[in-house]
């Protein structure tokens, strides 16, 4: 498997890979388009209730790995709407640890290190390195052989982000001090890191969270909210006062934009995907407001230096009380009409709901049946062809595939 370079050269194709937050930037949001509404999906029996989904493309098709609640993984290999077991390495990860799938040279492989949390995954970095979160808070980089640790103080479920210039980016300083805990215990963040890896590794900026908020998540995301070329961290600030708010910082530090607060302690804003979601392709952020008691899809805008909610629609689900998958919306053209919609489970979790923003609001543009209850995350795959996927695991130990 080969590629030509801009000087023409061949050399090995970059690693494909699939996580659970879709993008290394923690921006879930999928390439292709899709046909989903029009195809039939694909049922694959499990050996037990799934945990996490994660989906790489292949030359033909797609790789689909499931963890199981046991820590077991199984994979398969789907192509024409027909699914193969296919052999994976290694054959189980630690209960819970959400998987990041890496396919390359034909090989495919899980990478968790030894020493690494249990509780978060790796990521990679450029053609040959590695990052992940030690059990004792540090962050650990290996590249060419070598061995680097950088004492970060990391939340342990942090989830690293990695930029373009192999940058990354972690929530830190790990505080008891807003004991709302639904996202698996009762530590959240007070802190954003910023770690630079080239030339060396060193924390280039921290972003100190004023007690008493915290920021209540296990991820930012990094992305370009206000369209000058440059990357906002978005996070979720959370405290007995103001309630849950969106806060997008500059990677100075300084605060770019901030949407409302709700108001009240113990309701809890999931910032979701930084897209195209506008009627007209504005870049808009969208949420899930409550997403445990009503579950509210918010649409903002940014302008000058506020979030301004400009659609809502009720009825929705991002997350599972007291669990860690904060992956359950992907945003994509899942019907490949060139409009970005996302893609969500309803508040019972058996339908995934197709959520855009029209000119007079927010839309359910279309559903999908589940045929059970979601357990998993919202997996998507875009493939070879850009053709794009999705795929959920249910309560009854199976595995739900709409791929074309």
């Amino acid at each position: 498997m080969t590629q030509t370079t801009p000087a023409g050269k061949t050399g090995p194709a970059p690693a494909r890979q699939g996580m659970t937050q879709q993008r290394a930037d923690g921006n879930r949001v999928a390439a292709g388009r899709g046909s989903l509404r029009a195809l039939a999906p694909l049922d694959i029996p499990l050996a037990g209730t799934p945990t996490w989904v994660v989906a790489a493309p292949l030359d033909e098709g797609a790789l689909w790995v499931v963890a199981l609640a046991d820590g077991a993984v199984q994979a398969f290999t789907v192509q024409d709407g027909v699914g193969t077991p296919a052999s994976i390495t290694p054959a189980s990860l630690p209960p819970g640890a959400p998987p990041l799938l890496v396919v390359e040279n034909g090989q495919a492989r899980l990478v968790h290190p030894a020493g690494a949390s249990p509780l978060t995954a790796p990521v990679l970095l450029g053609a040959s390195g590695l990052a992940y979160i030690d059990e004792e808070g540090a962050l650990v980089v290996e590249r060419n052989g070598e061995t680097t640790v950088l004492d970060v103080n990391a939340l342990p479920d942090a989830r690293i982000l990695v930029d373009e210039q192999d940058r990354l980016l972690l929530l830190s300083d790990p505080t008891p001090r807003y004991d709302h805990g639904v996202l698996g215990d009762g530590l959240e963040a007070g802190a954003i890191a910023l770690v630079e890896t080239q030339p060396a590794l060193r924390l280039a900026q921290t972003i100190v969270i004023a007690a008493p908020r915290v920021v209540e998540g296990i991820a930012p995301i990094w992305a370009d909210l206000d369209g000058d070329g440059r990357r906002e961290i978005i996070v979720t600030l959370s405290g007995y006062e103001m309630g849950a708010q969106i806060v997008a910082y500059r990677e100075d530090g300084t605060v770019m934009a901030v949407g409302p607060a709700i108001g009240r302690s113990y309701r809890w804003r999931h910032q979701l995907a930084v897209a195209p979601f506008g009627p007209n392709g504005e870049t808009e952020l969208v949420d899930v407001l409550t997403p445990h008691i009503g579950g509210v899809v918010e649409f903002y805008a940014p302008e000058g230096d506020e979030l301004t909610i400009v659609a809502q629609q009720p009825g929705y689900t991002s997350h599972v009380m007291t669990t860690r998958n904060l992956d359950m919306a992907v945003a994509g053209d899942f019907d490949g009409d060139g409009r970005v919609e996302l893609l969500l489970p309803d508040q019972a979790r058996g339908q995934l709901g197709a959520i855009r923003h029209e000119a007079g609001g927010a839309t359910v543009a279309w559903s999908l049946p589940v045929g059970g209850q979601i357990a998993t995350n919202v997996a998507a795959v875009t493939l070879a062809d850009d053709g794009l996927g999705a795929g959920v695991g249910r309560t009854d130990g199976v595995l739900r595939i709409w791929q074309p």
